[in-house]
C-alpha cells in the first residue's frame, strides 16, 4: 500500500502492507487406517517344535473415516513508521474445522468399543499483534522494546462423542458440545459435614451427598470453569544499550484459562505421606465449616461408615480444587560486556570477547493465590507441577 500513490508522500509510514488468504487445508490426523488391518501371529504351544500361524484382526475397516479439513481465512497489516523506529504487525484468522478425528466409543459391534472416526467440528477465531521499535536511542545510550499478544478461542460446534463425568473433570479438561476444546468441568461442591467435616456435594442425580459416580454419562449437573487453554499469551522484551554494556529482560504471561489443583486430599494417610499446607485450615470440630472449606482427616471408624462412597477423591475434583492459570514471569534477565576493541588489537589474535551473566526463570512475578507456590505453566499428571528450577549462568565468549 506504501508504493500507491496516495501514500508515497507520508512522512509518518514507512511501509504499509496488506495481507490475505483464504483456503481450504486437509491432513491425516492422528488416523491410522480406513482399511481392515490384518496382523500375522503364531500361537502359543507347549513344545517349540509345535508353531502354528494365525491372522489376527488388530483394526476393522472404517470406510467412512476421511481427512480433517480446515476452512481458514486470515487477514493481516505490517507496517513501519517514524523512519522505521515503530514497527506493527496484526494478524487476525477464522478458522472452521470439520471431520475432525478422534478416539470414540462404540456399541461393541464388530468386536472393537473403540476405534478412530471423524466426531466433531469445531470453529476458532484469534488475533496475533507484534509491536516492537527502537523508543530511545542516543551516541551512547538505546532503548529496544518488542511486545507481543496473542487471543485465541475455540468452540465444539458438533460431536458425537458422550463423555463421562471423569472425561471433564480430569486435569487436560474434556470436550463437549458448545464448548471449547479442553474443557475443564468440576463437581459443585456444598460444604462439609457439620458432624464428620466430610465434604458434600450435587451429584449426577441432582442429590446433595458424599457420593458422585464419577463414571457415569450425565453431566449436566457438572459446573464449567473454562478451557485449560489459555486465551490469552504473549511477552514483552527489552534491551538496554549503554556503550559496551547491554542488559536483555524478557517477561511472558498468559491469561483466561484454569487449571485443577494437585489430587492432595484421600481417606487415609501413612506416614510417609506428604501432607500440603491447606491441611492448617482444615476442619477438627463440629462449627469449623463455616469457617474453612478444607476437610477433616477421617479416622477409621469413619472411613468405615463411607463405604464405598469416595468424597475425598471427589473433592479433588470439585469447584474447590480449581485455580486460574494466569500468571506474568520474568523469563530471563541478562548483562553483557563487550570488551573493547582496542584491548582486542593487542593480544594479536582477539577479534571478539564478551561477558555475560544470565538468569533463566528467576521469578514468577504473578499468579493465583490458590496454587500454593504451584506452577501454572508447567502440567504433569494429576495436576501442575512443582515451580520450575531457577538457573543462573556465567559465560564467557570469544571470537579468533
Amino acid at each position: 500500500m506504501d508504493e500507491e500513490n496516495f501514500m508515497k508522500e507520508s512522512k509518518v509510514v514507512n511501509y504499509l502492507k496488506l495481507r490475505a488468504s483464504y483456503g481450504l487445508t486437509a491432513s491425516l490426523g492422528p488416523a491410522t487406517n480406513s482399511k481392515i488391518v490384518l496382523r500375522n501371529l503364531n500361537i502359543h504351544r507347549p513344545y517349540t517344535d509345535d508353531v502354528e500361524t494365525l491372522i489376527r484382526i488388530a483394526n476393522l475397516e472404517n470406510s467412512q473415516l476421511t481427512w480433517e479439513k480446515n476452512y481458514t481465512g486470515n487477514v493481516g497489516v505490517d507496517a513501519g513508521f517514524f523512519g522505521n523506529r515503530l514497527n506493527m504487525s496484526i494478524d487476525w484468522y477464522q478458522r472452521k474445522s470439520f471431520d475432525l478425528i478422534s478416539i470414540i466409543k462404540t456399541s461393541g459391534i464388530g468386536g472393537e468399543a473403540y476405534k478412530t472416526a471423524n466426531y466433531a467440528d469445531m470453529k476458532s477465531h484469534g488475533v496475533e499483534v507484534l509491536l516492537g521499535g527502537e523508543i530511545l536511542k542516543t551516541n551512547h545510550f538505546s532503548w529496544r522494546s518488542n511486545a507481543t499478544f496473542g487471543y485465541n478461542t475455540t468452540k465444539i460446534t458438533n460431536v458425537k462423542n458422550l463423555p463421562e463425568i471423569f472425561d471433564l473433570i480430569k486435569p487436560e479438561g474434556g470436550n463437549k458440545n458448545g464448548y471449547p476444546v479442553n474443557s475443564l468441568f468440576s463437581i459443585q461442591f456444598t460444604g462439609l459435614n457439620p458432624t464428620t467435616g466430610v465434604p458434600l456435594f450435587i451429584n449426577e442425580n441432582g442429590d446433595t451427598t458424599s457420593n458422585v459416580f464419577i463414571q457415569d454419562d450425565s453431566t449436566s449437573f457438572l459446573k464449567f470453569e473454562g478451557s485449560v487453554d489459555p486465551k490469552f499469551t504473549g511477552g514483552f522484551n527489552n534491551t538496554f544499550t549503554y556503550k559496551a554494556l547491554s542488559l536483555n529482560i524478557f517477561i511472558t504471561y498468559q491469561a483466561g484459562n484454569k487449571i485443577r489443583l494437585y489430587p492432595a486430599f484421600k481417606s487415609s494417610y501413612a506416614e510417609l505421606d506428604a501432607t500440603p499446607k491447606e491441611f492448617y485450615d482444615r476442619w477438627v470440630m463440629p462449627g469449623d465449616q463455616t469457617k474453612t472449606n478444607i476437610p477433616s482427616i477421617m479416622d477409621a471408624y469413619q472411613n468405615e461408615l463411607n463405604g464405598t462412597d469416595y468424597p475425598y477423591n471427589n473433592y479433588n475434583y470439585s469447584t474447590e480444587r480449581v485455580a486460574k492459570g494466569d500468571f506474568i514471569r520474568l523469563k530471563s534477565i541478562s548483562l553483557t560486556w563487550q570488551l573493547p576493541a582496542t584491548l582486542m588489537q593487542k593480544t594479536g589474535f582477539l577479534k571478539t570477547v564478551s561477558v555475560t551473566a544470565a538468569a533463566i526463570n528467576p521469578w514468577l512475578i504473578y499468579a493465583d493465590k490458590k496454587l500454593e507456590g504451584q506452577d501454572p505453566e508447567f502440567f504433569n499428571t494429576g495436576g501442575v507441577a512443582q515451580p520450575i528450577q531457577k538457573q543462573f549462568t556465567l559465560s564467557l565468549k570469544a571470537g579468533l
